[in-house]
């Protein structure tokens, strides 16, 4: 259920809503203004959060809230690398890669750049969703990382859950790999269990500042505007529930 309403509060879920809801309102004579306004609120929407940006004014508070980390020596004494799931399709059809969203691969490959980079003793562990972590896990042997070096924890559905389940496993300090816009929220959960995380952001969608982004309208943007509403009501949705 939340998971249906967090959809409808995104900006694209918000327009479609009202889209439909105009369309049907068009259906009844003595509704036909609100059937205009409600479409003319749809377009208004999707146009301001697919300009470029608006999208990057939302997403870039959160991309760049922590430092990118590009030197492990600094941190001699870690021994394992978590790495949050994105999405994967469980299509065998598919190359093994090719089977990974976007913010999956981003977040495999700055795990073996860390493993590679100076933490080559290090244990990779990937939590999340069971399909999402069995690809991202066979994604990173393939690639390279030995066997013996992957944990797998597919018992978290969410970000809470991956924090819940991670606490047991994990006393000391350790790299959290996850997309940039993501991190404000994972370490939230993460310090709420009393772990101990140090961010590693990857899979950047835009610049940092906001004049630098592409003011044409683009579906792209879009999906970062809705990225960035993701986060900030789910940001909000933990706070309620106690999990932040």
């Amino acid at each position: 259920m939340a998971s249906i309403l967090g959809a409808m509060l995104v900006p694209s879920g918000l327009a479609y809503l009202l889209f439909a809801l105009g369309l049907v309102a068009a259906f009844k004579e003595q509704w036909r203004k609100l059937s205009w306004a409600l479409l003319a609120i749809s377009g208004a929407i999707t146009t301001i959060f697919s300009t470029g940006s608006v999208a990057t004014a939302l997403l870039s508070p959160l991309e760049y809230e922590y430092p990118a980390v590009h030197d492990t020596r600094t941190h001699r004494d870690i021994k394992h690398i978590v790495v949050l799931t994105g999405y994967a399709a469980d299509d065998p059809a598919m190359p093994l890669t090719g089977r990974m969203h976007w913010a999956s691969a981003f977040r495999v490959m700055m795990a073996l750049q860390l493993q590679r980079g100076g933490c080559e003793t290090c244990d990779v562990i990937v939590s999340g969703s069971p399909t999402t972590a069995r690809i991202m896990g066979e994604s990173l042997i393939a690639l390279g990382l030995p066997k013996e070096r992957l944990i797998l924890e597919t018992a978290s559905p969410t970000t809470a859950d991956s924090a819940e389940h991670l606490a047991p496993m994990l006393k000391d300090p350790f790299f959290l790999v996850t997309s940039a816009g993501h991190l404000r929220r994972s370490l939230a959960v993460l310090h709420k269990q009393g772990l101990q995380p140090i961010p590693v952001p990857t899979d950047y969608q835009g610049p940092k500042d906001w004049r630098n982004a592409e003011e044409r309208p683009s579906p792209q943007s879009l999906v970062t505007s809705d990225l960035a509403m993701h986060e900030y009501i789910g940001l909000l949705w933990y706070r309620l529930k106690g999990a932040i």
